[in-house]
């Protein structure tokens, strides 16, 4: 007896210390995370600055760490879920009073001291507990896929506000001469009225106009000032210093962007939701075999190795040790129902995931059409919108030829520059929705285009 419970002592503390010599399994280094976002799709874009940006965001958006640790948190459950794998031994140090009847060769002590060691183990015979731990790994592996897609959409809201901000750079300029040819027009308009050639009333029209474009220009200031607000949330930065963020030029911007007409469904069924989805609907499912394993016995093995004062001999002896090792099944025999309980809610629970990853696929199928059909009609939009921009400079080239041959007057031409400008902030604006298209197709195949 004495031999026996020793081996299992001796098996108990190398399994209790084998954890502590393997390889702990490490976290996935922020660089694996980084390749998240595909930066290859983001170099298409010719512009350092929004690459930095994003990477700035990746490393130090709170949201992105949020999910970091959310994370973590399912690959210890992973842990925590392994460990009832494992037996259990514990010690105490207790008082013990007893009352025993006094029998012939046996004499025991009233009182005393006792220094039990318990060991436990649940012999995992029908690998129901290795069920629960592969359960956990799959939503270990769900999460990791939900991370993923909290790294895309930062790197997609980093890549918006900042193609956003480019280009209200670019309307900001044009706009800066829009108003500058409206106080030029006003000035002259101003000189024609004092001269008594022209009525109040266009006078006040000039005024109008002008005190228009001024609105506009300040609208303008106005969202670009919030645009450079949020980049710096996104990037985890403060506030105070928004207008040093550097940035390019829009009309360098993203020269050389094609933008693809298909999309392989390979691609569409590769996203991070469908597979996270499809990665929970797989847990549910082992969910229910452990739910059924649990109307079967429980196998468990106790054992118990005490020292005491209680009996004869030194405390750590052999002749003052209790020793007992129990096996067995266990079986419950009425519990309310909650087996059945159980099992019928894990099944509801898988039918419910599938639905989900059912809408899920449809869903992301629906996003890449949408995604494809915006694009199409966006660039023939976009085409559209420079012909009429290449028409008005055409139309303002042969305007400044007449101011110069003497056949038109200054106003005239300043109101054809004017509608140029319009016409070529209109063009920038359909340009940038081409760049908005790239990332809506990026966020559609999860990164992967």
């Amino acid at each position: 007896m004495k031999i026996v419970l020793r081996k299992i002592i001796i098996i108990f503390l190398f399994f209790l210390l084998l954890p502590a010599y393997c390889k702990d399994e490490q976290a996935l280094d922020l660089n694996k995370r980084i390749s998240y976002v595909n930066l290859d799709f983001w170099q298409n874009f010719d512009d350092e600055y929004l690459i930095c940006y994003i990477l700035e965001a990746l490393k130090n958006n709170h949201k992105a760490k949020s999910a970091l640790y959310k994370s973590e948190q399912f690959r210890y459950n992973i842990r925590l879920s392994l460990a009832n794998q494992l037996p259990t031994l514990s010690v105490a140090a207790n008082y013990l009073g007893l009352k025993v009847p006094m029998l012939d060769n046996f004499a025991v002590r009233k009182n005393g001291f006792i220094l039990p060691f318990e060991f436990n183990y649940e012999a995992d015979l029908l690998l129901k507990n290795a069920d629960k731990t592969k359960s956990q790994k799959k939503l270990y592996k769900a999460q990791l896929y939900d991370e993923k897609s909290v790294y895309i959409m930062l790197a997609s809201d980093v890549a918006t506000t900042y193609i956003n901000i480019l280009k209200f750079d670019k309307t900001l300029e044009l706009q800066e001469k829009i108003v500058q040819n409206k106080k030029e027009i006003l000035n002259r308009v101003q000189k024609r009225y004092n001269c008594g050639t022209i009525s109040k009333t266009e006078l006040n029209e000039a005024k109008k106009e002008l005190n228009d474009e001024n609105q506009e220009l300040e609208s303008i200031k106005k969202e670009q000032k919030l645009l450079l607000n949020y980049l710096a949330l996104l990037c985890a930065r403060s506030a105070y210093n928004v207008d040093d963020f550097k940035r390019g030029e829009f009309d360098d911007f993203a020269k050389n962007l094609v933008l693809p007409d298909e999309i392989s469904s390979d691609l569409i069924f590769n996203r991070p939701d469908v597979l996270s989805s499809f990665e929970k609907l797989k847990s549910a499912k082992i969910d229910i075999t452990v739910a059924k394993k649990d109307f079967f016995p429980t196998f468990n093995i106790k054992g118990l190795y005490a020292f005491n004062t209680l009996g004869p001999g030194n405390f750590f002896s052999w002749g003052a040790t209790l020793a007992t090792l129990v096996a067995g099944a266990t079986q419950g025999i009425f519990e309310g129902g909650r087996k059945v309980a159980n099992l019928k809610f894990k099944k509801a629970y898988y039918s419910e995931l599938l639905e989900n990853f059912l809408h899920t696929n449809l869903s992301a199928i629906k996003e890449v059409n949408d995604a494809l059909y915006q694009t199409k009609y966006d660039l023939k939009i976009l085409s559209e919108a420079n012909e009429k921009y290449l028409a008005q400079k055409n139309n303002f080239e042969l305007e400044k030829s007449r101011l110069i041959n003497g056949v038109s007057d200054y106003p005239s031409y300043l109101e054809q520059f004017n509608q140029t400008l319009f016409e070529q902030q209109n063009y920038t604006e359909k340009k940038t929705q081409k760049f908005l298209d790239a990332i809506s197709l990026y966020k559609s195949v999860g990164g992967a285009l």
